[in-house]
C-alpha cells in the first residue's frame, strides 16, 4: 500500500512558533518511499529578513550572521515546491511545519495542503509506554546519535531512523497499518492478508468484523462488501471510534446476498438478535409514531402526534407522516418549524417551561397552551398555512399506504445468479424464499429468520402473511425504498406461471 507514494521528510527551525509573524530560517528535506528506491536531499538556510530572538539562537545555533546573504525564501519556493508537491509531508509535530509551509507558500499563491504524516502522533501509537515522544527522547530510546538537534537535517534523519527502527521492530503489517490510519489511507489490518480481502465480492452482502478473541465487534450490511469493509479502514483518525474499531480487528465474515434489500432485511433482524461490541445497539421494535392534520370546527387544522399506526390509515386517504418514534417525530417537526419561523406552540411542539421565538408571537398569544399535543390555534389560517409547509417539507416522510390488494413476492438478483423472493404483506415483512417454479413451492433461504425449514406451498405462503405481525418501521422504509426499483409480483401471479 506504501510502496508507490512518496514522502517528503520536512524539518524547519523558525524565528519563532507563530507562523503568520515568524519566519523560517532554515529547511530541510529528504523525499523517501518504502520500496527501497533511492532518496533525494536538499537543505538550505535562509535569511529570515528578521532578527533571531536570542533564545531562537541558543536553541538552534543558528546566529544572524549564520542567514546573513543566505537566500530569502521567494528564492527557493519554486525548488522546494517542486520537491514537496504531490508528496506526503511527514514532520515531527507536523501542525506546526505545515502551518509554516502553508503561510509562506500562500503569498506566492500556491495552495500547500498536503497529506500529514505526523512522526510525534505515530510514536504515540506504537508505543504508548514512552515516557516522552520528543525527538531528542526517540533518539535515546532506538539509539541514533544526532549530530546537533533543533538543525533541520539533523532532526530529518532523526525522524528516517525512527520510522526505520519502527518498522523493523513492530513489523512491515503493523507499521503500514498505523500509518495508513493515520494517511486515511485504505489498509488491512496485519491480521488480514490481502489474498483474503480479495476473495471478497464487490456484491451486497452481509459481514462481520471479529475481535482477537473471534468475538463480534460490528454488523452490517452493504451494497458493494469489498468497499464498505475496507471503508472501515481508511479515514480514521486520532481517538475517533472508527479508529478504536479498525484496530480491534482480527478477522471478518461475510456472506454474498442477493441485493441490497436481502441484506438489509438479514441486518434488521440480526441486530435484534446480536450484540455487537463496538455498534450501537438496535432499537428496541416500538410503534411508531404519526403526525395526523386533522381538521377542526374554526376551520383550521390541528397537528396531532399518536403511536401507532392508525386502522383506517389505508382506506381514510388522508396525509400522515411517519417516524421510528415520538422523539424522532418531535425532533424533526422542531428542526423544521424553527427553520421556516412555525409556531412551536401552535404545533404543539413546546417542552413544559419553553417559549416560541417564532414571528408570529410577536401579534399572536400563542403560548397559553395545555400543554397536551392537540391544540387548537386561534388563527386558523395561520396554522392551516404551516400545516400546509410542513406536509411540503415532509414529503419524504409521507406514509405510503400499501399498494396491492394481496401479499406480495419481490424478486431480487445479483450478477452471480443468486436469486431470492421476499414474501411482503402490507409492509410486513414474512421471510425470503427460493422459487420452485415446478413444484410450486417456497423454499426458505439458509440464512432467512424465518420459523421452521420447510417449503411452503402458495397457499401456505399467503396463510403465513395472515398472522398479525407488528408494523416495523425499519422494514417499511427499507421496502418503500425498493418499490419501485425491483419487481413486486402478487402472490397469486404466480400460480400462472
Amino acid at each position: 500500500m506504501l510502496d508507490d507514494v512518496r514522502f517528503a521528510l520536512v524539518d524547519l527551525e523558525t524565528t519563532g512558533g507563530q507562523a503568520a509573524n515568524d519566519q523560517i530560517m532554515e529547511v530541510a528535506v529528504r523525499q523517501i518511499d518504502f520500496s527501497g528506491g533511492e532518496e533525494w536531499a536538499w537543505q538550505s538556510l535562509i535569511d529570515p529578513q528578521c532578527s533571531i530572538p536570542s533564545f531562537i539562537q541558543g536553541l538552534t545555533g543558528i546566529s544572524p550572521s549564520m542567514v546573513r546573504g543566505k537566500p530569502v525564501f521567494s528564492d527557493v519556493q519554486d525548488e522546494l515546491w517542486s520537491h514537496l508537491e504531490n508528496a506526503i509531508l511527514v514532520a515531527h509535530n507536523a501542525r506546526f511545519d505545515a502551518g509554516f509551509l502553508r503561510a509562506n507558500f500562500a503569498r506566492f499563491g500556491r495552495q500547500y495542503n498536503p497529506p500529514v504524516l505526523c512522526t510525534l502522533k505515530l510514536a504515540r501509537t506504537l508505543y504508548p509506554e514512552w515516557p516522552k515522544h520528543g525527538l531528542e527522547a526517540i533518539c535515546h530510546r532506538i539509539g541514533f546519535h544526532s549530530e546537533g538537534h533543533h538543525r533541520a537535517m539533523a532532526d530529518v534523519d532523526a525522524m528516517k531512523a525512527f520510522l526505520d527502527f519502527a518498522r523493523r521492530d513492530v513489523g512491515e503489517a503493523v507499521f503500514n497499518f498505523e500509518v495508513g490510519l493515520l494517511l486515511g489511507l485504505p489498509v488491512l489490518p496485519p491480521s488480514i492478508s490481502q489474498t483474503e480481502f480479495d476473495a471478497i465480492p464487490g456484491r451486497a452482502g452481509v459481514y462481520r468484523l471479529l475481535g482477537e478473541a473471534g468475538e463480534l465487534l460490528y454488523l452490517g450490511a452493504a451494497s458493494s462488501l469489498q468497499e464498505q469493509i475496507l471503508s472501515h479502514f481508511s479515514n480514521s483518525a486520532g481517538d475517533s471510534k472508527a479508529t478504536k474499531l479498525a484496530r480491534k480487528v482480527a478477522g471478518l465474515q461475510w456472506q454474498a446476498h442477493a441485493g441490497e434489500l436481502s441484506a438489509g432485511l438479514y441486518l434488521s433482524a440480526a441486530l435484534r438478535h446480536e450484540k455487537p461490541q463496538m455498534q450501537r445497539s438496535a432499537k428496541a421494535v416500538g410503534k411508531p409514531c404519526c403526525v395526523r392534520f386533522v381538521s377542526i370546527d374554526s376551520g383550521g387544522h390541528s397537528l396531532r402526534l399518536r403511536s401507532g399506526l392508525p386502522n383506517d390509515i389505508g382506506q381514510s386517504g388522508e396525509s400522515v407522516v411517519l417516524f421510528r418514534d415520538r422523539k424522532q417525530a418531535k425532533a424533526r417537526l422542531v428542526v423544521l418549524a424553527k427553520d421556516n419561523d412555525l409556531c412551536l406552540s401552535q404545533l404543539a411542539l413546546l417542552s413544559e417551561g419553553q417559549r416560541c421565538d417564532c414571528s408570529v408571537c410577536d401579534d399572536i398569544d400563542c403560548r397559553d397552551s395545555d400543554g397536551t399535543e392537540n391544540v387548537e390555534n386561534s388563527a386558523p389560517a395561520d396554522l392551516a398555512g404551516s400545516i400546509s409547509r410542513l406536509k411540503s417539507a415532509f414529503a419524504d416522510y409521507l406514509y405510503t399506504p400499501w399498494p396491492f390488494a394481496e401479499a406480495v413476492l419481490i424478486y431480487e438478483c445479483n450478477d452471480a445468479g443468486l436469486a431470492e423472493w421476499h414474501l411482503v404483506n402490507d409492509w410486513r415483512y414474512y421471510g425470503s424464499f427460493i422459487w420452485d417454479a415446478n413444484r410450486q413451492t417456497l423454499s426458505p433461504c439458509p440464512r432467512a429468520e424465518v420459523d421452521g425449514s420447510a417449503a411452503l406451498s402458495l397457499a401456505e405462503a399467503a396463510a403465513r402473511c395472515e398472522q398479525q405481525l407488528g408494523f416495523h418501521y425499519d422494514h417499511y422504509r427499507l421496502l418503500r425504498a425498493f418499490l419501485n426499483e425491483l419487481e413486486w409480483r402478487p402472490l397469486s401471479a404466480f400460480a400462472k406461471i
